[in-house]
Formats: C-alpha cells, structure tokens, sequence
C-alpha cells in the first residue's frame, strides 16, 4: 500500500478508538449503540409506537446532539483555521473523562448523549486514508469493501484490489483490537473505563504534531539519547 506512513499510523489510532467507545456503550450502557444513529432512528419510531415519550424525548435529543456535532465540524472547517484533527481528538479526550460523571443508574440514552458528540465528530474528521474512504467508528462498509478486494483479486489478481483489502482489513483488526481493551476495561472498571482510552488519544495527539513519520523517528531517537 503506497499510503504515507504516518496518516496510517494514524487512521489505525483513532480505529482503536472508534472500537473502544463502541464497545463501551454497549458494554456499559445496556447495548445501546453510540457510533451511529441507525439503530437511534429505528427505536424513535418504535417508541412512537409504543408510547414511550420519555425515551423517544431522549433519543430525539440523541439525534439533535449527533447532527449538533457534524454540523459544528462543518462550520469549523469552512469558517475557521482551527486544527480539526486535534479539534476531533479533544474532543474524544474532554468526553473520556465526561463519560466517568454520568451514573450507572441512569437512564442509557443520557449514558451515551455524550458518545453521540463524540462519535459524529470523531467520524467527521477521521474517515480515511488517500483514496480509501473508511470509517473509524463502525465497521459495515469497511468489511464490505475488504470483501470486495478480496474477491476481486482472487478473481482479476490485481495488486489495487488486494491493496484495497489490506486496509480495510488493517482498519478492522484495529478497531477490534480496541473493541477487545473496552472488553476487559468495562469488566474491571465499569463506567470508569472510558479513562482506559486517554493514552490513546495522547498517541493521537502526537501523530498530528508531527508532520511526517521521519520526524517521529527523530523525537524517539533524541528521547532515547536523553
């Protein structure tokens, strides 16, 4: 794969990420999803259905705070200067620590408002590598896409094709590697595991500062030297 080092390096974080927080709403708040709003959209309706106005309130505040968040991306990237990488990844960081606050005993939907902020600027920023378009926070197209290189190489034995599949197939080792961390940290920490993934968006952080991966050669080698 002919992709620049460090924009990999990159996409592969905020995969493990995506994967993390994914995991940790369902684990930690009664399955619900927070990466997306199929499933959101879908329990509107049935709570309209079922008379369930508490519930389809919250939810409908869910979708406001997902589309808030896209919308928010949109204008600071047209209107300002601001960094919208680490804008995303400040983002992730400020709500790791948010989600601790938010009791256990409440209502799931309140549990995972902040992850629906979260998760619609994590995806707005962070959506691919070059030519691969490819989300870090659910993995339906991109196991579609790795399917797709995989039968197109066994079938024409194109290296694009079987270039197509390796990253997207890195991209969900990645975000399953972080599904697998929220596992064993939501087992031992509960709600506190959100604290877990901090590093990661520290990693985040210095991938962005630097600007190619010779450059994160060279702060690894002076830090070493020290």
């Amino acid at each position: 794969m002919n992709l620049p080092k460090k924009e990999l390096f990159l996409h592969s974080n905020m995969c493990i990420i995506g994967g993390y927080l994914g995991a940790y709403a369902l684990l930690c708040r009664c399955a619900n999803f927070g990466s997306a709003q199929t499933n959101n959209m879908i329990q509107i309706f049935c709570c309209i259905l079922g008379k369930d106005y508490m519930d389809f309130f919250l939810r409908i505040l869910g979708l406001f705070v997902y589309t808030a968040a896209i919308v928010l991306c949109v204008v600071l990237s047209k209107k300002t200067s601001c960094n919208m990488q680490k804008y995303a990844i400040t983002i992730d960081f400020i709500g790791m620590i948010l989600l601790c606050f938010i009791p256990a005993s409440v209502n799931p939907i309140i549990g995972i408002l902040p992850i629906f902020f979260i998760m619609a600027t994590h995806w707005s920023v962070f959506h691919g590598v070059g030519k691969y378009n490819s989300s870090t926070i659910f993995s339906t197209n991109n196991l579609r896409q790795m399917t797709v290189g995989i039968s197109e190489y066994l079938l024409t034995k194109e290296e694009t094709s079987l270039n197509k599949a390796k990253f997207y197939g890195n991209t969900l080792l990645w975000y399953h590697i972080g599904v697998i961390l929220s596992f064993f940290a939501c087992r031992k920490f509960g709600i506190y595991a959100s604290l877990c993934c901090i590093p990661f968006t520290l990693s985040a952080f210095f991938l962005t500062s630097c600007k190619s991966l010779a450059h994160i050669r060279l702060f690894l080698f002076c830090h070493k030297k020290q």
